[in-house]
């Protein structure tokens, strides 16, 4: 019979996983509380290896070390192959084969995916048709770039923009298929040397993992977190080792739950944690020892088993982490940083340049709860296809955020027709928000802000009246021509669908860049009235939109809700939440000026009362609420100016 060896590919420095690889090779990151060297290896000796090569560089003496645990605990024979600088996967094959020499055949497991599927089932046909290769490939996910031809022979390996197949990172080779490797680099490639092989009129075959199989390659944070949430729900059959640690991860979750700790999305729960009551753990891997000091929303980040100190002030002495460079591969003293004028509430961002290259860097005040679970509301839009900032790291443990640098403009720097086909644009992104957003946040149970009820219009209102009425115009008594037909209005919003809405929707949040639009600042994002976010849009201060263009971007969004077989709100229902917007944007505008000293929002309170005409005006339901905006236009003229 053929002897076969088993291969765990483990040298990568695990670059798309930084910073929590700075502090552990990728070979010792735990999944399900396991780490993964020990999750593949115990695959392999599953199917009766009795010898299995580990090749390690990056932390290579633990890697080393860890290995040698294992073969004492569990009675595995693993060679560990040092390699001193990188050889890809196929210089590193080709090395550490030397230390299997009677093997004939080569089972390679990548040690960065998670797999429940009975490799026999592989091993059996690549034995049984003399293939120089058989490849598991995986339908239906990943990249796709694998064709295969009606027998189940493998033609090309990477075929970009086909709907092809994925390759799995689970391979057997015969080991004479090394010899296509390309003799002149130390570090070659396997995959090309199984494409030689193809083109040679070699057998290489691909297994397509049928719908019970479980595999996900787990070589980005995003990736590493969210499969924990994968793996949950699955009826695993064959991964021993992961079922056990499955049913353990049931158990911690639910001890963390009885405790006080609110636990949704994907978790991965290590031992000896820390979590005080009143915590909120969302979409997040916590490794053995993690301490946890304040009851927080910790949302959409890698914790690696130190403890999370209380926030650092966000203020003008705030710097990024040094991992932030490590991870983004920048050196600082050839980096440099600028400030960024737009400051959010508790945050603090700066553009990190090197080079050509550029970021931007958010420290983040987590005792606001938006600012905690921004990281995750942005990867979801991400997944939903809605274009936003992509989150390039998410350092969980000091609060802070590295995100693509989309530029400097936004929608109020485009005229002309131009800034009516980017609101097509944006009118389109904002309806896959509300339609197909729906059902997926509530899977996800995502961490948004509370959502819209009678008790937020009222503090909008009263905001307004407050900040506006009292302080501003000096006219509180407006309010009375109102106070009747604005509980009117709010029933009308109340009545309405909740759906995940942006709820700052103003063209300031909507960047530009290469004639695309991007929503950001959606932190706020929380349940309410799709038409409250198609009310800040089209009726903002910062643009005064002609009626002309609202109506016609208006009929755009409507068209794309039925588009996605959705519902759009009545044009009655816009011009309501378009009012109750305004209440909150001038409400807003009076409190940063005069009390936060921010004069620059005096110039948009004319404006804003303009809109809330506008917006009473075409309701034509309202008489009471046009005149109280027509009051305060008359009186805003005077006192603040034009």
């Amino acid at each position: 019979m053929s002897k076969i060896s088993g291969f765990v590919l483990a040298a990568g420095e695990g670059r798309r996983l930084r910073p929590a690889t700075l502090s552990r090779p990728k070979a010792l990151i735990p999944f399900c509380g396991v780490p993964l060297l020990e999750l593949a290896s115990s695959v392999l000796h599953e199917t009766g290896m009795n010898e299995i090569v580990v090749n390690a560089y990056y932390q290579g003496d633990r890697v080393y070390e860890a290995c040698r645990r294992l073969s004492v605990r569990h009675g595995w024979d693993i060679r560990v192959s040092s390699e001193s600088k990188l050889l890809n996967q196929g210089g590193g094959l080709r090395e550490g084969i030397k230390l299997v020499p009677d093997a004939e055949h080569v089972l390679v497991h990548n040690v960065d995916v998670i797999l429940d599927y009975d490799l026999k089932s592989l091993i059996k046909p690549h034995l049984e048709t003399g293939a120089a290769v058989t490849a598991l490939v995986i339908p239906g996910k990943g990249p796709r770039t694998v064709s295969l031809g009606l027998d189940g022979r493998i033609l090309k390996f990477r075929n970009p923009g086909q709907d092809g197949y994925t390759f799995s990172g689970i391979h057997i080779f015969r080991r004479d298929v090394l010899d296509f490797l390309d003799p002149n680099r130390e570090d070659p490639d396997i995959i090309c040397a199984y494409q030689r092989a193809v083109e040679e009129g070699l057998l290489v075959n691909g297994i397509v993992a049928n719908h019970g199989v479980y595999w996900s390659d787990i070589g980005t944070a995003g990736d590493y977190i969210r499969a924990h949430g994968a793996i949950a729900d699955c009826a695993l059959k064959h991964n021993t080792m992961l079922r056990s640690a499955q049913a353990e991860q049931a158990h911690r979750r639910s001890e963390l739950e009885l405790r006080g700790v609110a636990c949704t999305g994907s978790l991965g729960l290590g031992t000896e944690l820390s979590v005080p009551a009143g915590s909120h753990l969302h979409n997040a891997v916590l490794w053995d020892y993690t301490r946890l000091l304040r009851p927080l929303l910790y949302a959409d980040g890698i914790f690696v088993g130190d403890d999370v100190q209380s926030p650092k002030p966000v203020d003008d002495s705030r710097l990024p982490d040094r991992r932030v460079y490590i991870s983004l591969g920048i050196e600082p003293e050839k980096s440099e940083l600028e400030p960024l004028a737009k400051q959010g509430s508790g945050r603090k961002y700066l553009r990190i340049k090197s080079g050509d290259k550029s970021w931007v860097w958010c420290a983040y005040n987590p005792e606001r709860r938006e600012n905690a679970g921004f990281a995750a509301i942005s990867d979801f839009l991400c997944r939903l296809g809605v274009r936003v900032p992509d989150v390039k790291l998410h350092l969980a443990d000091t609060f802070e955020l590295v995100s693509s640098d989309l530029g400097q403009s936004d929608i109020n720097q485009v005229a002309g027709q131009m800034k009516e086909h980017l609101l097509f644009e944006v009118v389109e992104q904002v309806a896959l928000l509300h339609v197909r957003g729906d059902q997926a946040a509530r899977l996800e149970e995502l961490p948004m802000q509370k959502g819209f009820t009678k008790g937020l219009y009222d503090w909008e209102r009263d905001y307004f009246r407050n900040n506006m009425l009292d302080r501003c115009l000096e006219a509180p008594e407006l309010w009375v021509d109102a106070a009747s037909e604005y509980c009117d209005l709010r029933s009308v919003l109340l009545r309405e669908p909740l759906v995940p809405i942006h709820r700052d929707l103003q063209s300031a949040n909507v960047k530009v860049l290469d004639g695309r639009v991007y929503l950001i600042d959606f932190q706020g994002m929380r349940l309410g009235s799709a038409a409250y976010d198609l009310g800040s849009l089209l009726y903002d201060p910062y643009q005064c939109y002609s009626q002309e263009l609202r109506s016609s971007v208006w009929r755009r969004y409507c068209r794309k809700v039925h588009d996605f077989n959705g519902t759009p709100p009545q044009s009655s229902v816009l011009y309501a939440a378009a009012y109750q917007r305004l209440l909150q944007a001038l409400g807003a505008f009076a409190k940063l000026w005069l009390k936060d000293g921010l004069e620059w929002y005096k110039q948009f309170i004319v404006p804003g009362f303009r809109m809330l005409v506008e917006a009473a005006r075409e309701a034509d339901r309202y008489p009471g609420l046009l005149k109280m905006a027509r009051k305060g236009l008359a009186l805003a003229e005077k006192k603040v100016g034009d």
